[in-house]
C-alpha cells in the first residue's frame, strides 16, 4: 500500500512540475487594408491596428528577411509585395491577416485578400 502511495506522489508531483504559465508566442490578428501600413523597406516596422472598424490602438512589429507575404493567395518577395498592396483600392471590408512574434516583436507573416 505504501508502494502505490508512493508512486501516485510522484506521479502527481511531476505532473504538476509540467503546469505552467501559458505564453502567446505567434499572435495573429484580423484587420483590413485600411488599417494597414506597410514600410518602404523590408526591415520596416509594419503598423496596423487589431481592429477591422475605427480603433486607437496601433501594433507596431518589425519586419524580417523571414517574414512571408501573401497577397490574393500569391507569395512573393516584400518589394512586389508593398507595389501589389499599393495598387489595391483599399476599403473596411478588405481582408488582411497579420502574423507576429509577440515576444520579439517581429512580424512573421502578412496575408492580404483572400
Amino acid at each position: 500500500m505504501n508502494f502505490r502511495q508512493i508512486i501516485l506522489a510522484a506521479i502527481l508531483s511531476i505532473s504538476m512540475a509540467a503546469v505552467a504559465d501559458i505564453v502567446t508566442l505567434i499572435d495573429a490578428v484580423e484587420t483590413s487594408t485600411a488599417n494597414l501600413t506597410v514600410p518602404t523597406a523590408s526591415n520596416g516596422n509594419l503598423m496596423f491596428k487589431p481592429c477591422a472598424g475605427e480603433c486607437e490602438e496601433t501594433i507596431r512589429a518589425r519586419l524580417t528577411a523571414k517574414t512571408s507575404y501573401v497577397l490574393n493567395g500569391v507569395a512573393m518577395e516584400f518589394i512586389d509585395f508593398r507595389r501589389e498592396f499599393y495598387n489595391l483600392r483599399h476599403g473596411s471590408e478588405d481582408y488582411a491577416l497579420v502574423s507576429y512574434n509577440t515576444q520579439k516583436n517581429t512580424v512573421t507573416s502578412v496575408r492580404v485578400g483572400e
